[in-house]
């Protein structure tokens, strides 16, 4: 399912996702963000792959934004609540286990300072318990977690508007 959002790119909603490792975990949302992207599933790991080995892209708590440019027109993200955790760890980083990656897939020719600013702010909210909680209680029900991301939306719009103030 994609929802239309005015902070947010068009986010695709994987849930409950059934994966046993961070690698199937970037597999699967490759897969579904190179539809949107149109470009081959493997760019899309590829750049996955580039961007978590400067560093783990888990927040904590269960939770990861992993993020990478592509060499796409497009810009799309993919919410994936996982049916159980999986280990995301690197070089300079304990391992931390992840249920919630909210990955996001930003146009080479179109990242910008906005983009940075959102996942910013997105990795605060996303640092909220009650945030979280919702998500993973909704993690059946693809119509109440676009209504959750909906509102995220609407806080990740204000406090936007506020850094342009």
């Amino acid at each position: 399912m994609e929802t239309a959002f005015t902070v947010l790119p068009p986010t695709l909603i994987l849930a409950p996702l059934i994966c046993f490792s961070k690698k199937r975990l970037f597999e699967e949302l490759a897969e579904c963000a190179s539809s949107i992207l149109e470009v081959s599933t493997q760019q899309v790991i590829d750049a996955l792959n580039l961007r978590e080995s400067a560093g783990s892209t888990c927040i904590g708590k269960g939770v990861a934004i992993p993020h990478a440019l592509v060499k796409s027109s497009r810009s799309c993200a993919v919410l994936a609540l996982l049916n159980q955790s999986v280990t995301f760890n690197s070089i300079d980083s304990d391992p931390e286990e992840v249920d919630i990656a909210f990955s996001f897939y930003f146009s080479r020719s179109r990242k910008s300072e906005k983009d940075e600013a959102m996942l910013s702010h997105l990795s605060e909210l996303l640092a909220e318990p009650e945030l979280v909680n919702s998500l993973r209680l909704s993690h059946h029900d693809v119509g109440k977690i676009a209504a959750i991301l909906n509102k995220t939306d609407q806080r990740l719009a204000a406090l936007m508007k506020e850094d342009a103030s």
